[in-house]
């Protein structure tokens, strides 16, 4: 009768361990680096050169956009009067621009200066009917994600300024729609650039009135696009 017990005492053990559910176990990381896209290309008018040779000129300024002035000129004649640029960035963006220098300054006498404000330009989105961005108050179809202060949001002339000084950034208006990020396709824009034209902004005075020195007057404009 012992004999027995034990024999089955045994056999339960051996059941036991037959039966037991074995398992195991393996881990795999998942890692999501988000590294900031902000990239800013200058397409078209990355050098843009005025030259007097006309009274009418002086008295009328020189515009890219005849039809909005009385100015010589047109987009299609002088290209160089016409800035394209894009903007590619992964996160909400705000684009700084402004000339680096208080004033045009004389090339062949220095103290010779013209204030900036003879220098005007028009700020457009080029892609807003296409699904791309516009501007706060745009009609064009294109999301409402952009706001321009200094241009009254892409519809009043604006005389250049000095660096640093906020030329687009992401919609806070009441009609505001969303973020700004996006590609090339839809962050597309254009300036129309003019000097004398006294539009909007600009220096109410006209060339001929300043009694302005005759010289090569430079500075550079610079351009900085930031997180915002």
């Amino acid at each position: 009768m012992k004999k027995l017990i034990l024999s089955f005492f045994a056999f339960g053990i051996i059941s036991s361990g037959i039966s037991q559910a074995v398992s195991d176990r393996n881990t795999i990381p998942v890692a999501v680096n988000l590294n900031r896209v902000l990239r800013m290309s200058i397409n078209t008018g990355g050098n843009l050169e005025f030259t007097f040779n006309t009274i009418n000129q002086y008295k009328n300024g020189i515009s890219g956009d005849q039809a909005a002035s009385t100015s010589q000129g047109t987009v299609a004649a002088n290209p160089m009067y016409r800035t394209t640029f894009t903007v590619s960035s992964s996160t909400d963006w705000l684009l700084e621009y402004g000339a680096e220098d208080a004033t045009l300054q004389g090339v062949d006498d220095p103290t010779k200066t013209l204030t900036l404000d003879n220098v005007g330009f028009s700020l457009s989105s080029v892609n807003n009917g296409a699904g791309g961005h516009d501007f706060t108050g745009g009609a064009g179809g294109g999301d409402l994600t952009l706001q321009s202060l200094i241009t009254t949001h892409g519809t009043t002339i604006a005389a250049l300024t000095a660096y640093p000084t906020t030329l687009i950034e992401k919609n806070a208006q009441a009609d505001a729609a969303g973020s700004n990020a996006g590609d090339a396709s839809d962050n597309s824009f254009q300036m129309i650039w003019r000097i004398g034209t006294a539009e909007g902004t600009m220096n109410a005075v006209k060339l001929i009135e300043a009694n302005a020195t005759p010289d090569r007057y430079v500075t550079n404009v610079l351009f900085n696009l930031q997180a915002q």
